[in-house]
């Protein structure tokens, strides 16, 4: 008989049931998600981004400054984080970035303006990430 803490584990595999279910639901109810890039000083860099998912990719608006943009144009390794609160479950997806500019990015800027209504210009830039790994977690038994 298993015991009360042993049941109480979370779950963190894409092997979990339903996760495939659960992370694809997941991904398509929520715009936001953390993203984390590598900074030049070894440390992680976290924040809180607006993402859009088509034909299995992320795409992110950034400013073409930002330190997020000067990690990944170093390191092309960035880890995205999506959670629900209510349901104490998430996705960790770890991806493979490009940065995409100027008429690479135009189609992509033009949809978040007119579809989403999010804010942005021809310098913004938008970040491409193909997902590599995907690990999946409930802290709620299923």
């Amino acid at each position: 008989m298993a015991s009360a803490k042993e049941n109480s584990k979370p779950a963190m595999s894409k092997n979990h049931p339903g996760a495939n279910t659960r992370i694809s639901v997941l991904i398509a109810s929520k715009d936001m998600c953390c993203i984390s890039t590598i900074s030049s000083n070894g440390w992680p860099h976290l924040v809180p981004v607006s993402y859009v998912y088509q034909d299995e990719m992320f795409y992110i608006p950034a400013s073409r400054g930002s330190k997020k943009v000067r990690n990944l144009r170093r390191n092309p390794k960035a880890t995205i984080l999506i959670d629900e609160e209510g349901s104490e479950s998430g996705v960790l997806i770890e991806c493979k970035a490009a940065i995409l500019q100027n008429d690479e990015a135009k189609n992509l800027r033009e949809f978040m303006r007119t579809e989403r209504g999010w804010r942005n210009d021809e310098t913004t830039v938008v970040l491409a990430l193909r997902p590599l790994k995907r690990i999946f977690w409930s802290l709620r038994p299923t």
